[in-house]
This record gives structure tokens, C-alpha cells and sequence, in this order.
């Protein structure tokens, strides 16, 4: 019987470190969205076809728009190319940022990862070459690859319109925003104007498709709780420093 119990033992040990090895902890069970089950073309309109007239007029936009850029739009595209969430801190307010806000943070970062995984495959998918004026800037950004959509295009809106679902009376300057991260993109030659279109539309798509996903609702919910509170927080605190006091109550100057 004592031989029994041991050997039951040492299995239940065996199965509990077989379950940390495949989930190990702080990680994701199960994807969010699944990218290789999509109907990519059905999602993206096909790129303009060299020789035909939307290639000529792609091209004009994007010869156009680099010959009207300014320095300050430039550096302001080159900023924004080394994008996060918390880009978005310039529409929603300082509390928006990793550091407040953990939990918010963590899930990003699982949705940045997927995210990149359909992008990939939606390049991939139509191979897209990338306008040959990303060179002349010199700046470092890797920007080998396929063009089509425009994953920082992508990124944003997914960004945008997840974040808008949380804050909808900032859908308007969340979105944006989002359009002058994409539109960065063509000034600064990285991209035509149809692959931040296309990326647009991916992006929507792809954040209708998380916001779909039980599991990630479920840690959604934690993150807008976490969000408002941190917003509602900043607002009291601007609030008491307008009326003269510090965010404990006291007044800011005292003894005026």
C-alpha cells in the first residue's frame, strides 16, 4: 500500500511539472487570434499593380508628400517610428504609461506579439517591394522587407481602436493620432500611401478580432479598470492643484 501512495505521488509531481513546462508562468495559454486562419485578400484589397494608374497615382502621393515634408514632420516620423501603446499618452494624458500601469502594459505586449505575427503573414502574402526612397533618408530603422500593409500603420489602429473601446469619447483623437503615425510613414518615404491604407483596415480588423476573444476580454476588463482608475487619479490630482491644493488634501501654498 505505502509502495501505492509513493507511486501515485511521484505521478502527480510528474503531471504538475509536465503543466509548468507547457504553461510556464506569466504566460499566455493560448493565442489571442489566430492569423493563419484568415482570409487575408478578403480583409486587403490587393496593392495597385505596377504600370497601371493607381501605381502612378501611389507613387505621385508618395513623391508628393516627401517633396512638401518639413524637418519638423520628418523628426516628429522618425520618433514616432520607434512606436509604443504608450505613444498614445499624447491623446489620453501622462497617466498613460507602462510604469502606472502594469497590468495594461503586460497585455500589450502579448497583442504587440500577435500582431506582428499577422502582419508578417499579410506581407508575406502579397509581397509588396518597398518604395526605394526609405534608403535616401539614411536614417537606421531596419526597413528590409515587404511593404504592403504598413505594419506601423497596423499597429497603431490596433492600438487606436482597442484603446477607443475603452475611452469612446477619445475615438475621435485616438484615431487621429493613429492617422499621423501612418501618414509618417509616406513622408518619410517608408511607405505608398496604399500600404497605410491597408493598414488601416487590418488594423481594425485585428482588434475587432481580439476584442472577440473570451480570454482576452477577461484580462481586457483588468486593464480598463486599471486605466480609469489611473485616469480618474490624474484628474482628482489636476483637480485639487486647481483649486490650490496638493493631491493629499492641504493647501498647495501654505500659509497664503
Amino acid at each position: 500500500m505505502h509502495l501505492v501512495k509513493r507511486s501515485l505521488f511521484l505521478s502527480s509531481i510528474a503531471a504538475a511539472l509536465t503543466l509548468c513546462v507547457a504553461f510556464p508562468a506569466g504566460t499566455q495559454a493560448a493565442p489571442y487570434i489566430h492569423p493563419k486562419s484568415f482570409d487575408i485578400p478578403a480583409i486587403i484589397p490587393p496593392p495597385p499593380v505596377p504600370g497601371s494608374e493607381q501605381f502612378r497615382i501611389d507613387t505621385g502621393f508618395l513623391k508628393n508628400a516627401r517633396a512638401a515634408a518639413t524637418q519638423e514632420q520628418i523628426d516628429r516620423g522618425n520618433k514616432a517610428s520607434h512606436d509604443s501603446v504608450f505613444d498614445y499618452s499624447e491623446t489620453l494624458g501622462d497617466w498613460f504609461n507602462a510604469k502606472d500601469l502594469p497590468k495594461t502594459a503586460a497585455l500589450f505586449e502579448e497583442v504587440t506579439d500577435e500582431t506582428k505575427e499577422a502582419i508578417e503573414l499579410a506581407k508575406h502574402y502579397f509581397t509588396r517591394t518597398r518604395p526605394l526612397s526609405w534608403k535616401e533618408s539614411g536614417d537606421l530603422e531596419k526597413s528590409d522587407g515587404y511593404a504592403y500593409p504598413s505594419g506601423h500603420t497596423t499597429r497603431a489602429f490596433v492600438w487606436a481602436n482597442l484603446l477607443a473601446s475603452a475611452f469612446p469619447q477619445e475615438t475621435k483623437a485616438l484615431h487621429k493620432q493613429a492617422r499621423q503615425k501612418a501618414w509618417y510613414r509616406v513622408i518619410l518615404g517608408r511607405h505608398f500611401p496604399a500600404d497605410v491604407r491597408a493598414g488601416k483596415l487590418y488594423g481594425q480588423f485585428l482588434a475587432k478580432q481580439f476584442l472577440k476573444n473570451p480570454g482576452f476580454l477577461a484580462k481586457w476588463s483588468e486593464a480598463c479598470e486599471e486605466m480609469h482608475a489611473a485616469r480618474k487619479a490624474a484628474h482628482a490630482e489636476h483637480h485639487d492643484k486647481g483649486n490650490g491644493l496638493q493631491s493629499d488634501g492641504k493647501p498647495a501654498f501654505p500659509g497664503v
